[in-house]
């Protein structure tokens, strides 16, 4: 028993003694690790203190700087907007540049002569787009498409002309023409028409007269539209007066039978630029 026993306690002896040695080859820190170091340091090294810095608060920048357009010197708040500013700067320097051109028309200098007769051309004259076009077909290969000016060709004008056929201003039949007066025909109303015959207006006008003829009828001038002016004759009465506007179909006036009683006839007539033309070329007549 005493032999086992000292077996034991030599075996437990070799055990304390290994780990002995292994505890001495590790060593320990010259600098013992404490919570104001930076981080974890090789050991036998000095630990480095890091000196706090003084960071702003990304809040209070924002809330500093969430007006942008204020002024920088006011700090950001309550200060002065930047437009005020912008505005009073633009209308000092239109203020300037206006006294400036009104100063050199006032100048009778020959400097003055040639600068004056510059500007009038520049504020008269439309800009000349074909050069700029041109620059830009021959340092970008084409003219720029979100300028819709550029490449567009000008169309020249057409004159439309619309047939406009007037109405006549009564139904019959032409009983003298054109050609035996030359400046205008004489209608006898239709077969059926008795008593008094009313004559309307061939298109929309304007009254330009209304004169007593020397057989004591009354005749009436109309401007009408396409530079056609229309005389109507003859006419017994009439409600119409100067500066008068009539309508396509408004009554015009009025023939009555004579005493004897012959049939009355319209005379109707129809100028363009002062000169006379035939009625029939733009008056259908039955």
């Amino acid at each position: 028993m005493e032999q086992g026993s000292g077996i034991k306690g030599r075996r437990r002896e070799r055990i304390r003694s290994l780990l002995d040695e292994q505890t001495e080859a590790v060593p320990l820190p010259l600098y013992p690790l404490n919570e104001d170091t930076a981080g974890f340091k090789e050991w036998g090294q000095p630990p480095e203190r890091r000196e706090p810095v003084n960071e702003p608060d990304p809040e209070k920048l924002w809330k500093q700087n969430r007006g942008g357009w204020m002024d920088e010197e006011d700090g950001g708040e309550g200060g002065r907007p930047r437009f005020t500013a912008g505005f009073v700067r633009r209308a000092v320097a239109s203020v300037l540049v206006f006294g400036a051109v009104w100063g050199i028309f006032l100048a009778r200098e020959p400097w003055a002569v040639r600068a004056q007769a510059f500007i009038t051309d520049a504020l008269s004259n439309d800009m000349d787009f074909s050069a700029a076009q041109v620059w830009y077909e021959t340092h970008f290969n084409g003219a720029p498409s979100f300028i819709p000016i550029f490449g567009e060709e000008e169309v020249p004008a057409q004159k439309v002309s619309a047939s406009h056929n007037l109405s006549a201003p009564l139904e019959g039949s032409i009983l003298r023409s054109f050609a035996d007066t030359l400046y205008g025909v004489e209608i006898m109303p239709s077969a059926d028409s008795s008593g008094s015959v009313a004559v309307k207006s061939v298109d929309t006008g304007r009254v330009l007269s209304v004169s007593k003829e020397a057989q004591g009828g009354i005749r009436i001038v109309i401007r009408h539209t396409g530079s056609l002016t229309a005389e109507y004759g003859h006419l017994t009465g009439t409600r119409l007066s100067a500066d008068d506007w009539v309508e396509s179909g408004d009554s015009v006036g009025w023939m009555q039978e004579t005493e004897d009683g012959a049939t009355p006839l319209l005379f109707f007539a129809v100028m363009k630029d002062k000169t006379y033309m035939d009625p029939a070329e733009v008056v259908s007549f039955d």
